[in-house]
């Protein structure tokens, strides 16, 4: 009996349009859930396999000594390609000249990801390849050729072995970020290895084991690889390893996408709640007959339970085909961009889609349900009777931790999810004060109702609770709406300024100091603008305070050095430079920038000051060449390290590095038309390194662009859950509105002071919802700046104007909308529909 009669009141209700808003919120979480999370995997999944390329793998095992061949055996047991690389350091000699280069030697199949680019001219546009190098042959870098002044065709010596240079190589996939350390390269065959007689006893090589395939194939395979591998021997990298720009840059991006969808589950969460406690509220009568007709609260129980499921379980269905339908509209569209098919996503966001929407229906209705089911039988007779569970707080906890759930598990990152909260719990916190400051001056007002102003304040008053309420829902929307905007217009527009049109894509290394004055000038005749000229000393920090450092690795830590007190070091030479001036795109934070003729002073980068805990005042020892000397540190600053421009952990005053012998580095454009120049731009320098970016940069524009479609895909769901919000906070207030427009029609109020007080009370609400959405939305974009995505906090001011005149028209409009039918309906025709 129970389940018919829920069934049929879910008939009516549907026919009706009563539960119209309350299903349209659940379909619209389950909608934006799926198709954001959908969305966001497979595009990462195919950002992700883009820049494997910079591994030219998925994977790498790399070590010091030669990896077993029964792991590549278990590797291709599991259905992973493989691929050896084996790289060294050693001297080239050709033309009676020696040159130190990277040897990499490569078996088929390299590379797994990403494609080789040869050229016939050193600095060439290059033309992908799938081949090899021929036994015999070598395939070289543009600054081999340039520094040794060789062409194709002419051999270079390797060890025991020659090679016929048959191809420059152009572009490697997995040539690497460094820009102080890399000498050319040089590619041969692995097969042609053992006949050069490098490999020797105590050679320093690094074996790489390169691997792609499933992710799950290759976490099975590290499940199992991971019990064999000693930490010190041997390491698993992936793309997101390291602090490479390309590994910054994904990080980012992952981080603004799951930004966007959980701006996109709050909104939903907030419609649903809404929605519910109207669809609550519109059954007490209801409820109460079924009492008066004898039913029990077990009997209500069953049938609003049983009702409330199937509404759901509907909803999720089509909110599941909606954002299957979304996601693969959008993700048509990317993949025609990205030249690529992207990978299926897989099961889970189905799951968390439907977990979504059920945990929201069941949570958001649990107060209202259970407000519902202690309605008297007496409100039969006496309408205003109500509910006599009155404990608010239920339901700001049910919702509130209910919210809290779903970002943490949806995110599973707590710390992401704390921020977006606590921006909403300051939102509730400013509005409850400001709402209830406006109440109080309104009362006088409402009292000496006379106007159209005048009765809409009298209205805000007299509905103060509910009010309140509503202009949460409002903030809570429009606070949403201007975040997702400010991370399209401000915070992603901040990313993409780091990565101008003519940001760096070549560093020029090696830069004889005699030479300087002649390449600025020669570079400037050219058009091609450099960055500013850097001396580079490579030196090692040694002390800190007096303190001995070491390698967190040394063999010669404290158990060797029992009595003598150690910290733990970089690990590794680094480069110094001198400045006069601070550099572009660095900012002292502590301290302050000497003074000229000042004594020996560095100046310490953050990154490095809070690793080795470098503190303003300590005094660094360093090594140069076998020269220790001691300086005190005076300024601690921020460097950007995006703005591919040089960057140093250490600056020191020129009076301190003044007699070390240097080389100088520096950074350029140039745009892709004039690629070809650069040979005969370099040829009057030979002993000059150039490194290439083109590709990195190609790569970090590319992850921005398909982050700032994902944040476009985004505004427009919230646009849509904002106005549903809406739309179904103003229909909760319909029914106290009707008896207000009885009362004041049956007193001779004339519709025009009605309509226009209607309007101006939603125009009030609208303003003020705006103001304090703005300020709650500031206050989360400063939390969102510093703590997650590592800028500096900027506050938009034109939003604080923005946010208010938005509210204030919108609010008034779709109120004006929802109650016009209402405002049009006669004195009779109200006492009829209220009666």
């Amino acid at each position: 009996m129970w389940a018919r009669i829920s069934l049929r009141l879910l008939r009516q209700e549907l026919k009706r349009g009563e539960l119209t808003v309350m299903a349209l919120a659940i379909v619209l979480s389950v909608t934006a859930v799926l198709s954001l999370s959908v969305f966001s995997d497979r595009l990462q999944q195919g950002l992700m396999n883009r820049s494997s390329e910079f591994l030219a793998a998925d994977r790498v095992l790399s070590s010091r000594r030669e990896i077993p061949q029964q792991w590549l055996d278990k590797a291709q047991s599991m259905q992973l390609s493989v691929a050896w690389k084996v790289m060294f350091n050693s001297m080239a000699y050709a033309k009676q000249q020696l040159q130190l280069v990277d040897i990499k030697a490569v078996s088929k199949g390299y590379p797994l990801r990403g494609q080789l680019k040869i050229a016939q001219q050193p600095f060439a546009e290059g033309q992908a390849t799938t081949k090899l190098p021929e036994t015999g042959h070598a395939w070289v870098d543009s600054r081999l050729l340039q520094s040794l002044q060789l062409t194709i065709g002419d051999r270079i010596e390797l060890g025991r072995s020659s090679f016929i240079i048959s191809q420059v190589l152009s572009y490697e996939p997995d040539v690497g970020f460094s820009v102080f350390t890399d000498s050319p390269n040089v590619l041969i065959r692995r097969s042609d290895l053992a006949a050069t007689g490098l490999i020797q006893p105590g050679s320093r090589v690094r074996y790489n084991l390169l691997l792609s395939g499933s992710e799950q194939n290759l976490a099975d395979y590290y499940q199992w690889l991971k019990p064999k591998l000693n930490g010190d021997t041997y390491r698993w990298r992936s793309v997101e390893d390291g602090d490479s720009p390309l590994a910054r840059s994904l990080r980012r991006a992952e981080q603004f996408m799951l930004l966007a969808s959980l701006l996109g589950v709050i909104l939903a969460a907030t419609a649903v709640a809404v929605a519910a406690q109207r669809y609550c509220q519109r059954n007490y009568d209801v409820v109460a007959i079924l009492k008066t007709l004898g039913a029990g609260t077990s009997t209500i129980r069953k049938i609003f339970i049983f009702h409330l499921l199937m509404l759901t379980l509907l909803s999720i269905a089509i909110g599941w085909l909606l954002g299957w339908a979304i996601q693969a509209a959008v993700i048509h569209y990317v993949a025609q961009q990205l030249g690529e098919t992207l990978p299926n996503a897989g099961w889970q966001p189905y799951a968390l889609a439907a977990t979504t929407g059920f945990v929201s229906a069941v949570m958001f209705t649990l107060y209202p349900l259970l407000r519902l089911l202690t309605i008297p039988p007496l409100r039969v007779l006496r309408r205003n009777l109500s509910s006599s569970l009155t404990a608010r707080w239920l339901q700001w906890l049910f919702c509130g931790g209910t919210i809290y759930f779903l970002l943490v598990i949806y995110s599973q990152q707590w710390w992401l999810s704390t921020a977006l909260f606590a921006g909403g719990g300051v939102a509730v916190a400013i509005l409850l004060l400001i709402s209830r400051g406006f109440i109080r001056l309104s009362r006088q007002a409402g009292m000496q109702a006379g106007s159209a102003w005048r009765l809409a304040m009298a209205g805000l008053q007299r509905r103060a609770s509910s009010n309140s309420v509503q202009m949460l829902s409002f903030a809570t929307a429009i606070m949403l709406l201007l975040l997702v905007i400010a991370l399209r217009n401000e915070l992603l527009n901040d990313w993409q300024r780091q990565l101008p049109a003519d940001a760096p894509n070549y560093f020029a290394v090696n830069v004889a100091a005699d030479d300087v004055q002649n390449m600025q000038q020669r570079f400037a005749e050219q058009d091609v603008e450099t960055t500013d000229f850097y001396p580079v000393v490579p030196g090692r920090l040694t002390h800190i305070n007096d303190i001995v450092l070491v390698d967190e690795a040394s063999k010669e830590g404290p158990e060797k050095q029992p009595q003598q007190e150690v910290r733990e070091g970089v690990g590794r030479e680094l480069s110094l430079t001198w400045r006069e001036t601070l550099p572009p795109n660095n900012e002292v934070v502590d301290g302050a920038w000497w003074q000229p003729n000042a004594n020996p002073q560095v100046s310490v980068e953050t990154r490095i000051a809070e690793r080795l805990k470098i503190a303003l005042g300590d005094q660094l020892t360093f090594d140069i060449g076998g020269e220790v000397f001691s300086v005190p540190v005076t300024s601690i600053r921020d460097a950007d390290w995006n703005s591919l421009q040089p960057n140093f952990y250490m600056i020191f005053n020129p009076q301190t590095l003044a007699d070390f012998s240097t080389s100088y580095i520096t950074s350029f454009y140039l745009p892709a038309a004039r690629k070809n120049e650069l040979y005969s731009l370099l040829k009057p320098y030979p002993e000059v390194s150039l490194i290439d970016l083109d590709a990195i940069v190609a790569q970090l524009r590319e992850v921005v662009a398909q982050v700032s479609l994902a944040i476009i895909y985004v505004l427009v769901l919230v646009i849509i859950a904002g106005a549903l919000v809406l739309v179904a906070q103003v229909q909760a207030s319909m029914e106290e509105r009707q008896k207000e427009l009885v009362i004041l029609r049956t007193l001779g109020a004339p519709g025009t002071l009605l309509r226009r007080s209607v309007s101006y009370e939603f125009l009030i609400m609208g303003a003020i919802s705006g103001l304090i959405a703005s300020i709650a939305m500031d206050l989360s974009l400063a939390l969102l700046q510093t703590q997650v995505f590592g800028m500096d906090a900027i506050w938009h001011w034109r939003f604080w104007l923005i946010g208010p005149l938005a509210g204030a028209i919108v609010v008034a409009l779709l109120g004006r909308l929802s109650c016009q039918q209402l405002l049009r309906k006669n004195t009779a025709e109200l006492i009829r529909h209220w009666v």
